[in-house]
């Protein structure tokens, strides 16, 4: 993982280096990447134009001495484009909004690179080697800037408010709130919209490691949209926080979906990265809250087992929290804050049990005061009526996964990582004998793309 980014390097956003050579008497704008590379290897000698003409229609029909060849799918698209093999195909963003979580229109600012890693960069010297900032770098191209717009659903809203009892009910009256850390892995909006309802008291770190693409099979242009809708106020509330702020780690959930038709897919998953347990107990944490949709998932996602027990291992505290466990409470009603409705939510569903949160997750110590906060069931606990809430049962254990055995570099030096396993984030493409890429698998039906009017090879797809 790499723990030592350059922070110089994080706004340094430099446009892909796209090969455009045209013809000295070609008066059209710079072509595309795939044109230039496709008119260079056709274009071969001098002939007569119209002999130049017939000999290329020919050789589109008859002639492929290229080959096919995988190559990982972020490279692929940092040098290509964020849509390569997909250009005339748009995002799907169902639930896009015109304003963002301040009812402003301050959102179009964030379309801008540097302004979004801004807002979501830690400001804190500390955290700031863990943050990744793959996914904003992906707002250099303005063909994806142009389709995006702030996201917000009504899951996002229900995390965004669990995420506020998390913030105000526990960690502003933990005494030693910064000794622990969450790693938030829900799909990516519900993430952001999560951290967002925190923001206020941790410090956040997003580690979104892919760029979108119209058929990914990780939807992070999603996620884009929530941070989008989140920007303003998470950065507000995050340039008012105390250096010892706990972090909280948003992962987006999503990254290891499945990938089964590589003809109509584009496989843009990746794997989180993670401190190491000496980096987090170097920083003070001893104990790691993970933080799930709800009681289904009953152990860590595949990519993160071998970092789990490692930290259970080297003596850190682990924990599991679904996040249902956090419910509106009976008749509680609904508070305003700005301009939009906030019901309020209690662990366990009630104040009886929302007192034993401090049970359940002892790593937290609380101020002698928190209890007067409800003083109606202070002590009685579950016996006041409390509906019975306990964490689940959770002890990371290795187990065989594909990503087993990947890890690079040792746990105590800086730069540790994790290589991707055979098939996984990679895309297959067609390359010329120059070593030019001409064509991507994905996207055209099992034909090879290599430009938005028609598919390379027509007539003879690629089926793999």
């Amino acid at each position: 993982m790499p723990e030592d980014n350059d922070p110089k390097k994080l706004t340094k956003m430099g446009r892909v280096n796209r090969r455009a050579v045209a013809a000295a008497d070609d008066t059209s704008e710079t072509k595309p990447w795939w044109k230039t590379s496709r008119r260079t290897f056709i274009v071969g000698g001098a002939i007569g134009a119209g002999a130049l003409l017939t000999g290329i229609g020919l050789w589109g029909v008859t002639r492929d001495d290229t080959t096919d060849v995988d190559k990982d799918s972020l490279e692929l698209q940092q040098n290509g484009g964020w849509n390569v093999g997909s250009e005339d195909r748009r995002l799907s963003m169902p639930s896009a909004q015109v304003a963002d979580s301040q009812q402003s229109a301050a959102w179009k600012r964030y379309l801008d690179s540097s302004a979004m890693l801004s807002a979501y960069q830690p400001q804190t010297e500390a955290w700031l080697p863990f943050f990744v900032p793959t996914l904003i770098q992906s707002l250099q191209f303005e063909t994806l800037r142009s389709q995006l717009a702030p996201l917000f659903t009504p899951s996002m809203k229900e995390s965004y408010e669990r995420g506020q009892a998390l913030a105000r009910e526990f960690l502003d009256f933990a005494e030693n709130a910064g000794e622990v850390t969450f790693i938030v892995d829900l799909p990516g909006p519900d993430s952001i919209a999560l951290g967002a309802g925190m923001a206020d008291a941790a410090r956040l770190i997003t580690t979104f490691d892919n760029f979108p693409h119209p058929i990914g099979v990780t939807p992070s242009h999603e996620t884009l949209g929530a941070m989008l809708y989140y920007a303003a106020e998470i950065e507000t509330k995050q340039q008012k926080l105390s250096p010892g702020a706990p972090p909280v780690f948003l992962l987006d959930s999503k990254r290891l979906t499945d990938y089964k038709d590589a003809d109509t897919q584009f496989d843009n998953r990746y794997l989180a990265k993670l401190p190491s347990a000496d980096r987090f107990q170097e920083r003070g944490i001893k104990s790691i809250i993970y933080v799930t949709p709800d009681r289904t998932r009953t152990e860590e996602l595949d990519d993160l087992n071998e970092d789990f027990v490692e930290y259970k291992n080297k003596g850190l505290n682990v924990a599991m929290l679904p996040i249902s466990d956090f419910t509106p409470g009976d008749g509680t009603g609904s508070q305003q804050a700005g301009t939009s409705s906030e019901r309020r939510y209690y662990y366990g569903g009630s104040p009886g049990s929302h007192l034993l949160f401090f049970y359940a997750y002892p790593f937290f110590r609380p101020y002698p005061t928190y209890a007067s906060r409800y003083p109606g069931y202070a002590g009685a606990g579950a016996s006041s009526g409390a509906r019975s809430v306990a964490p689940p049962r959770y002890i990371p254990a290795p187990r065989p996964t594909m990503f087993s055995g990947t890890r690079i570099g040792s746990s105590s030096a800086v730069g540790v990582g994790r290589s991707k396993p055979s098939g996984f984030g990679r895309a297959t493409v067609r390359v010329s004998p120059s070593g030019s890429v001409v064509g991507t698998r994905a996207g055209r039906s099992g034909f090879y793309s290599p430009s938005r009017s028609g598919s390379f090879g027509r007539g003879g797809g690629y089926s793999g």
